[in-house]
């Protein structure tokens, strides 16, 4: 018993090591951003970085992964498309709306999945699944509603789309990445990331080299604390404690987002704003928790 709780100790205090790099995302972007680095030159370097630091894992505990072409292309086209793509509209975003209310925006995701997914069939409707969405969309209303006046509708854009392509990457991966084993998956897509934000920004001159230390010491915070640490610790917290209690525990992520946010840009949240992000958080939550027959597994930033 005692193994036990030691065991479920650890591997919530690895989640929470995980959801902590997560949300130094935005708060990161905001610093290279102000430092001069470009998107391209940020994602070119995280993605190309980490891909490197996966592959040396993945083939040292599992060997060269051997799979079917179709894995490879889907793995590679949601990578190349939808994760460089949901990377991007997150980390823009902050250029134009506090990083604070961008987390809150972009964890409207979870409602986002269970909605495509009982249009699509993939899951099966509840009065579980209704009652977090009503309040995970009150919580919208509550953080946009109240914000509305003066603030930047491009950034929000930004963060919302950012939420609704993860949906979509999440609804296509969903039984893809229950073939492949999360470092497989996370080094596949992390390469065909870097490999987009290659084309995109080399060949027409849209990466900035040229930066101060400082920018590229925020560019390694992206790359070691908000990629690698990040998605290994959950990698180990995942296997001791499971997808649906990870998935939960990891909703403290735009929390933790909103406190940095706060202590190091001084970013002003009302009571409002805070309780509408509560609230979109507990309607994700409800709708992890679903008792329904089919279920899209809960996110697993994991195979991200």
């Amino acid at each position: 018993m005692i193994n036990q709780k030691e065991s479920t100790g650890l591997a919530v205090l690895l989640i929470l090591i995980s959801t902590f790099g997560f949300s130094l995302y935005p708060i990161l972007g905001k610093v290279v951003f102000g430092g001069g680095a470009g998107l391209s030159t940020v994602l070119f370097v995280r993605f190309s970085i980490a891909s490197l630091i996966f592959w040396a894992i993945t083939i040292w505990r599992e060997g060269f992964p051997r799979m079917p072409l179709k894995t490879w292309l889907i793995l590679w086209g949601m990578g190349g498309v939808g994760y460089s793509m949901m990377a991007g509209l997150y980390i823009s975003s902050v250029l134009y709306i506090p990083a604070s209310l961008a987390a809150l925006l972009l964890y409207a995701y979870p409602v986002i999945v269970t909605i495509i997914a009982v249009l699509t069939k993939q899951e099966e409707f509840s009065l579980l699944k209704l009652t977090g969405l009503i309040i995970a969309t009150f919580g919208l209303v509550l953080v946009l509603g109240i914000a509305l006046e003066g603030i930047n509708y491009l950034g929000v854009i930004l963060a919302l789309s950012a939420a609704f392509v993860y949906s979509f990457y999440i609804i296509v991966g969903n039984k893809l990445l229950k073939t492949t084993t999360p470092l497989v998956s996370t080094s596949v897509i992390s390469t065909s990331a870097a490999f987009t934000y290659g084309l995109i920004g080399l060949p027409i001159g849209g990466t900035t080299w040229n930066l101060s230390w400082g920018t590229w010491l925020g560019i390694g915070g992206i790359v070691l604390f908000s990629t690698i640490l990040a998605m290994l610790t959950f990698f180990e917290g995942i296997k001791r404690l499971g997808p649906t209690s990870a998935s939960i525990i990891s909703t403290t992520e735009p929390v933790m987002t909103v406190i940095l946010a706060v202590v190091i840009f001084n970013e002003n949240i009302t009571l409002l704003q805070a309780l509408g992000g509560g609230f979109v958080i507990m309607g994700g939550i409800l709708a992890v928790l679903s008792p329904a027959g089919k279920r899209i597994s809960p996110v697993d930033p994991s195979a991200l």
